[in-house]
């Protein structure tokens, strides 16, 4: 009988640790997910930045590979930094923050410079007015996507994000 008892005890203390370890790792996804935007666009800039290396060494411009290599290896830092947000529940990401500040001041040189004769050097590709446009509006695009992003930071960081309140409900009732 009292065998049967500590079984039960023990069913039973397995089955809290079980639910609060369940209830710790929802918590823990819950604050990975903040930044699940954000690592995306992070993403999204890597392989762009990526693909214009790879266009670039195809046509052998040197000022074009220098800065698209520097660009891509420091989204890439920036994408580390996003994934350690799954062990890290530190709201600051000064490096993405950094980066995207710099990705949007180049994308604005980049317009500028799409217009001039340098800009031929950092984008052989462009040949016409129909792709010089297009680079532009991708240009634009990404300006957008940085400066969503360091306000979606903001919000983070200052605890105004929809996440935060619903973690901070979920860690109130444990499941």
């Amino acid at each position: 009988m009292r065998r049967r008892k500590m079984n039960k005890q023990n069913i039973k203390k397995e089955q809290t640790e079980t639910a609060k370890k369940r209830h710790e790792d929802s918590i823990k996804y819950m604050y990975f997910s903040r930044y699940l935007l954000i690592r995306y666009i992070i993403t999204i800039f890597f392989f762009t930045n990526l693909m214009w290396l790879i266009i670039d060494v195809n046509y052998h411009s040197v000022l074009g590979i220098i800065v698209s290599a520097i660009m891509t290896i420091y989204s890439g830092i920036a994408s580390i930094e996003q994934l350690t947000k799954m062990h890290n529940r530190k709201r600051e990401v000064p490096i993405s923050k950094v980066y995207l500040e710099v990705q949007a001041a180049l994308n604005l040189l980049f317009i500028i410079l799409t217009f001039l004769p340098l800009g031929k050097y950092l984008f052989p590709f462009i040949e016409n007015q129909s792709i010089m446009f297009f680079m532009t509006t991708l240009f634009l695009a990404g300006i957008l996507l940085c400066v969503w992003s360091e306000y979606r930071i903001h919000q983070i960081m200052n605890d105004q994000d929809r996440y935060h309140k619903v973690i901070e409900t979920f860690k109130k009732h444990q499941q």
